[in-house]
């Protein structure tokens, strides 16, 4: 058995730029990490042969196919015809978190399997090129609208300023692990209970990339004030703030980024004192991530008890593991 094994990520300042419509055209940053919450995907070979079916699928939903042009998963259909996967596959998937919530999980599945079926031909494959083939898999196969953070951040791993520019991207990695430690110790999620495509939101903000450039700008302006938070390591509770003045502009890109409910959880995240927080990836829903100091952590999780789940960042993206 061999399994690939793709954390999600967490974006905090800078969604939005990452799309090639604004950064074609100016520079931009995002800052995020990847954390200890994964998507596997493990695959066993069966002799097809004895079978009626050549290919089994286990996700949400069972597949048995005779072809593959049968595969209804629509990522799983457009990858193995491109690499010629015919037979003798069992493919099982499983994330620590659910889909459709805001935390990369489309892309790091797809980074996923794009690294285990290299694997499987025998082909060595770098962080950048299986970052580029995912964004172009995407974005040209799948016809998504989708931004560069995530698929960087999956292949690569780490808690990171990434730098977009005329098509290319730069990574600078934050190394002071004291910092992250006490960054991810003022931070946390909780579910709005809204699973969400951002495949619909997405669309409606690259149309309206144009009008929404001055917003934009913003969100790139606060992306670089964080960054020199992070690497002056001054006050982090500072960044807490910003994650409230990135949220302020993020609901202006579109009227879909957020609704009565999400607006009430975060209300309610304030008064319990977090000193800001966003909804992660394109909004609708998911999960919203929140900065709560220290000082005031008692009173949130007194507020929130079971609903928040806690993570780490962790440095390294898209992993195979042989299991023979």
């Amino acid at each position: 058995m061999i399994v690939s094994k793709t954390p999600l990520r967490v974006s905090l300042f800078g969604g939005g730029t990452d799309f090639p419509e604004y950064f074609n055209r100016k520079k931009a940053s995002v800052i995020g990490g990847t954390i200890n919450k994964y998507i596997y995907i493990s695959v066993n070979k069966f002799y097809s042969r004895l079978f009626d079916h050549k290919i089994r699928l286990f996700y949400k939903n069972t597949e048995f196919v005779k072809n593959n042009k049968y595969i209804k998963h629509l990522v799983i259909n457009k990858i193995f015809k491109k690499y010629k996967i015919f037979k003798d596959i069992e493919l099982h998937i499983a994330s620590d978190l659910p889909s459709n919530s805001g935390l990369g999980s489309s892309s790091a599945f797809t980074c996923g399997l794009l690294n285990l079926v290299n694997f499987l031909k025998k082909k060595n494959i770098q962080k950048k090129k299986l970052a580029l083939l995912t964004i172009e898999f995407e974005r040209k196969f799948l016809k998504e609208s989708v931004g560069f953070q995530d698929q960087i951040f999956s292949a690569f791993g780490g808690f990171n300023r990434i730098n977009f520019f005329k098509n290319k991207f730069t990574i600078n990695e934050y190394k002071s692990s004291k910092i992250i430690n006490k960054l991810q110790k003022n931070l946390c999620l909780i579910h709005t209970g809204i699973l969400r495509r951002a495949e619909d939101i997405e669309k409606k903000k690259i149309k309206k990339i144009l009008i929404n450039d001055n917003y934009l700008d913003k969100l790139n302006l606060i992306a670089q004030k964080a960054d020199k938070i992070i690497k002056h390591n001054k006050n982090l509770d500072l960044l807490g703030y910003l994650l409230n003045d990135t949220w302020a502009i993020k609901k202006k890109l579109d009227k879909n980024v957020s609704n009565k409910k999400i607006d009430l959880l975060y209300n309610k995240a304030l008064n319990a004192g977090a000193l800001g927080g966003k909804l992660l990836g394109a909004g609708g829903g998911g999960f919203m991530l929140f900065y709560i100091p220290d000082k005031n952590k008692k009173l949130f999780f007194s507020k929130f008890k079971q609903d928040i789940i806690f993570f780490d960042f962790v440095n390294k993206g898209s992993l195979i593991k042989n299991l023979l």
